[in-house]
């Protein structure tokens, strides 16, 4: 229990004092005016009027501090006010005999519930000494009251009396109030405990924004408020744009800081009467409520997009970041919350689709994009076993030489509906789905038996580039796959180069490098992909076995027309140089982009300049026209 929780309850201790305290204080001054009344009335005594009267003021001093927050020093008043008055009742009736004596006790009772342990000493102390001087009084012969005589053993039997009394109290009382002041923590851990629950039924416990639950309560009350007063309600879908590349480089640690941060710049950008909510992973869901016009949904979303699109330093790595938002605007778009949230859904599909870091609005027509999509991934689920699935080769081309020297595996679908599908248009589905590890396999095995046939076509010194996507590595059985592939094919290792990405570099280390000394073992080369479009951190390139960087074609095709693009390939070459690998450049398409390069000092390229990919049978043609067979 923390020391809040013990402050919590002594505060709810406290409060039940001060209640039970007052309601002692108004009976007490209900009991005093009618003793004032009747003895005033029936026998006229000046010093017990007095007395009482003096009580009664006491217990209006005791109520005014108790108004006061002022508990213990009411309780001390009111209970000393008392233990004088029932003394001097005592002494002026008829001593040790009068039944009000017996009150002692009952007064020392509330004083061990009430009051300190000092001041509950202080009264048996006092009431010990009343005793004694009544006592003395009848002994000494001072009172006659026509009672039996009162002696010494009768004074002891009192004082033994209030003195069991008191200890049998005060034990009591002691107990009492640990019990209570236990129990009035378990209730408090018991409120924190369900307050807790509580907040975790309905918010998120990363972010700590309202999470599915919450928001569609929101939206439940929202949606009735538009049945009664009209209006609008914007339900916006925001999905991240290649979050799945993160958390798999990066980790999810780096993964989950992305998150906070996106949530809190999403939560900025709304207004106080929105709610922003994490729908699951990567997926957020706002409700900008009292829409007036379209043109401010336009602009919400705008600023949500501006808001994440930014590049976050986290760990050494600049990571870039952007979303896309599907909209779908009640109640003209759904009629609960689960046929919003598919419709805005689909919106955001779109704006993917679209290029990205974007917001559509659903219409009726996307339906069928989104059945659409649905059938494509069926499809693709079919499409090995249907053999639907084909390997394009582009030449690689050795600069300095003018020498064709190998070639790069790019996939194909033979959509038998569809037609002939880039990977653009699938690869993406795939790895959401987990397909890509199959489809890899098949693409690593296809393309070492295809060199290995070339190779006994008389074209032995060709090598085969093969893409790897990141999760062929996250299934960690990727070395196995690479063996069986060079041992069904016949290939040797040194005539396969398998590409990564730069992203795929910064995830988990150690598994990673396991991986790829294992692998390279057998001879087999690497080379980064898209090199200088990825992440900033470039430690990587001493920490693994690399032999290659290729220059993303984005960056040659404007060689000529941007000073920056030239100044960034010069540094990728001076690097690789520094490190002794190999580069190669992706995209060359014209002859001044391969003299350029050339000159610069890059070693291997490919590009229409040469070719563009080519079926199995075409590339065959056009290496039988391109170089002699030995």
């Amino acid at each position: 229990m923390s020391e809040t929780d013990d402050s919590s309850a002594v505060d709810e201790i406290t409060h039940f004092r001060a209640k039970r305290l007052r309601q002692l204080l108004y009976i007490t001054l209900v009991c005093l005016n009618l003793g004032l009344v009747v003895i005033y009335i029936t026998a006229y005594h000046l010093p017990t009027l007095l007395t009482l009267a003096g009580c009664d003021v006491m217990m209006l001093y005791a109520l005014r501090s108790l108004s006061s927050n002022q508990v213990d020093k009411a309780a001390s008043i009111l209970l000393w006010s008392i233990a004088v008055g029932l003394s001097i009742a005592v002494m002026l009736n008829s001593g040790l005999r009068d039944p009000a004596v017996i009150s002692f006790p009952a007064i020392l009772f509330f004083a061990a519930l009430m009051c300190s342990r000092r001041e509950f000493t202080l009264l048996y102390v006092f009431f010990c000494c009343v005793t004694l001087l009544i006592g003395f009084t009848h002994i000494s012969g001072w009172r006659n009251e026509g009672y039996d005589p009162v002696n010494i053993p009768n004074i002891v039997i009192v004082l033994l009396i209030l003195t069991a009394a008191s200890y049998s109290i005060r034990t009591f009382s002691h107990d009492l109030r640990n019990a209570l002041q236990k129990l009035e923590k378990g209730n408090q851990k018991l409120k924190d405990s369900e307050e807790k629950a509580q907040y975790m039924a309905h918010y998120d416990d990363l972010t700590g924004l309202p999470n599915r639950t919450l928001c569609q309560d929101r939206f439940n009350y929202q949606m009735k408020l538009l049945e009664r007063h009209g209006g609008q309600l914007a339900f916006l879908f925001i999905d991240l744009d290649n979050f799945k590349t993160i958390n798999d480089s990066l980790g999810h640690t780096v993964g989950d800081q992305v998150l906070l941060i996106v949530a809190e710049n999403i939560s900025k950008s709304l207004r106080s009467m929105d709610t922003a909510s994490r729908f699951g992973g990567d997926e957020f869901i706002v409700l900008l409520t009292e829409v007036k016009h379209i043109k401010d949904v336009e602009k919400t979303c705008n600023k949500i997009l501006d808001a994440v699109n930014q590049s976050i330093l986290l760990d050494s790595y600049h990571i870039q970041i952007s979303a896309s938002i599907g909209i779908a605007m009640a109640p003209h778009d759904g009629a609960d919350f689960d046929s919003y949230c598919k419709k805005a859904d689909i919106a955001m599909y779109k704006a993917k689709a679209d290029g990205k870091n974007l917001y559509r609005f659903f219409d009726a027509s996307m339906n069928s994009l989104s059945e659409e999509r649905f059938v494509l991934i069926k499809d693709l689920r079919d499409a090995l076993k249907r053999q639907e699935l084909i390997l394009f080769y582009q030449p690689k081309v050795d600069l300095r030489s003018g020498k064709l020297v190998g070639a790069e595996a790019l996939i194909r679908w033979q959509h038998p509906e569809r037609g002939l599908m880039a990977p653009g248009q699938f690869i993406e589905l795939a790895e959401e789905t987990g397909l890509i590890v199959e489809i890899g396999d098949w693409v690593l095995e296809e393309a070492c038996r295809r060199c290995k046939s070339w190779h006994q076509a008389g074209y032995v010194d060709f090598e085969i580039a093969v893409n790897l996507s990141s999760v062929q590595f996250a299934r960690g059985n990727l070395t196995a796959q690479v063996e069986k592939a060079l041992r069904q094919s016949g290939l040797e290792g040194k005539y396969l180069e398998l590409e990564l990405t730069e992203s795929l570099l910064l995830g988990e280390g150690e598994n990673i490098q396991s991986q790829l000394n294992d692998i390279k073992k057998h001879g087999v080369s690497f080379s980064i992909d898209d090199f200088g479009t990825g992440y900033s951190n470039l430690g990587y390139l001493s920490k693994y076995p690399l032999d290659a960087l290729k220059i993303d074609q984005s960056f040659v095709r404007k060689i000529h027309d941007s000073k920056q693009d030239l100044n960034i390939i010069i540094a990728i070459i001076n690097i690789a140089k520094s490190l002794d690998l190999t580069v190669i450049a992706e995209g060359i398409e014209t002859h001044e982009n391969l003299q350029q390069l050339t000159q610069l000092g890059c070693q291997f390229g490919q590009g229409f300049h040469w070719a563009k990919p080519q079926s199995p049978e075409d590339f065959l043609t056009y290496v039988a026209r391109n170089i002699d067979a030995k």
